[in-house]
């Protein structure tokens, strides 16, 4: 059995084995996956307006709720915002294919609320469930494209959103294979003009992260936002897809997949995010605006990771290229490095990794302390550096003081 075969048989959710009924003469070029919690059904209409609604694209919409909220009419209001646009031509359990009138797409509605999902699963179940169905639909070429397009309802896609994705696999020459994830170019925008504000900070932020890990030459220094993602169905099985949690799923399963191959970002024109706020998870973008709206409200600054932690980064990652030939004697190792950082490393408990790779050979060994310290760890290393060593700072001073420019 494929890796293929077998998660889809082990670890897929329920709605795969629905499947079997599929209507065998549809076939789909592209599959774009979208999970709606308290969403109206504009996006869609955004959609069937576009250039993209004629590319023969299978969207799989997976209305969704966790089962702490009993309230349900906003989500029925939805599909049923959404079944006025089409029509019906299958059907099977919580199951609802849509044509559209005047357009090769389609719409494949999953009631993931009428039975609420699990609250600690969140929009990474639902995220999930519509991979999981794009998969299989793949596996029994329903769908032709062999890529997984990850995005949300508030999210404005351009018209060159699949070609994008094939303009750069085809310029990657003999790397293409290697290619397992991509991230799209993003902006946000409100007509809000607080609203607006508070996201063009945070998405400054975004930013500035991204730039110091990309200046500290991290390999993990791509942007982790489930709406702008895109990714090889292969590789997506043989990670176990997204991570069932409510929040952060999209970082988990690009950490993974930057284990397996490489992830890419794309040119063309980017996705415009709508700005706001939002209750529906515990952290992330709206959090993270409704935050920065408060503190300017109370005439406070927002505050993000000293450059500094960026600079012992990149100090880091230059003497991992020493390290192995004083894993044995790590003692040997420690007085090239920063204080600071040795102290963060063994907060990591770096000195049992090492002891685990005793026997490896130079080329196992770089390969498992770079899936090692993978975008988690690196993460908590910047967290041990802004916990003990350098406090944030406001965000305006950190990009001045910065190494690297942001894009």
């Amino acid at each position: 059995m494929s890796a293929f075969n077998k998660y889809l048989h082990q670890y897929a959710e329920y709605e795969v084995g629905l499947l079997t009924h599929f209507p065998d003469e549809l076939s789909y070029q592209h599959v774009v996956v979208i999970p709606a919690y308290k969403e109206k059904c504009q996006f869609i209409s955004n959609f069937l307006q576009s250039e993209l609604a004629r590319q023969n694209v299978l969207m799989i919409l997976v209305v969704n709720q966790p089962d702490t909220d009993q309230d349900r009419v906003p989500q029925a209001e939805l599909v049923e915002q959404v079944l006025a646009l089409g029509q019906v031509n299958w059907q099977c359990e919580n199951l609802t294919l849509l044509a559209f009138a005047h357009s090769n797409s389609a719409c494949l509605i999953v009631d993931r609320f009428t039975q609420g999902v699990e609250v600690k699963q969140g929009v990474g179940l639902a995220r999930k469930v519509g991979m999981d169905i794009a998969c299989q639909l793949i596996q029994s070429a329903h769908i032709n494209s062999q890529w997984l397009h990850s995005t949300d309802a508030d999210a404005l896609l351009p018209n060159d959103y699949f070609t994008a994705l094939a303009e750069k696999l085809s310029c990657q020459l003999g790397t293409a294979d290697e290619v397992v994830a991509a991230c799209y170019p993003f902006s946000h925008y409100s007509n809000d003009r607080v609203l607006h504000q508070a996201n063009l900070r945070y998405e400054q932020a975004l930013r500035y992260y991204v730039a110091g890990l990309s200046y500290a030459q991290s390999p993990y220094a791509f942007f982790t936002i489930g709406s702008i993602l895109a990714f090889k169905a292969s590789a997506y099985t043989s990670v176990r897809g997204f991570p069932k949690k409510s929040a952060g799923e999209d970082f988990y399963l690009l950490n993974k997949l930057a284990k397996v191959g490489q992830v890419v970002s794309l040119a063309g024109s980017p996705i415009i995010l709508t700005a706001r706020t939002s209750d529906r998870v515990p952290f992330g973008t709206g959090p993270a605006v409704e935050k920065i709206i408060a503190l300017e409200q109370a005439q406070q600054t927002y505050c993000y990771y000293h450059p500094k932690v960026f600079d012992l980064l990149k100090e880091l990652l230059e003497q991992f290229r020493c390290v192995f030939e004083h894993r044995a004697q790590l003692a040997h190792w420690y007085p090239s490095l920063n204080n600071e950082i040795v102290c963060a490393l063994q907060s990591l408990h770096f000195e049992q990794f090492i002891a685990k790779q005793s026997n490896s050979k130079r080329q196992q060994f770089e390969r498992q302390l770079t899936v090692w310290f993978d975008a988690f760890r690196t993460l908590k290393f910047i967290h041990f550096l802004r916990d003990n060593f350098y406090p944030d700072i406001p965000l305006k001073k950190a990009i001045e003081q910065a190494s690297f420019d942001i894009a």
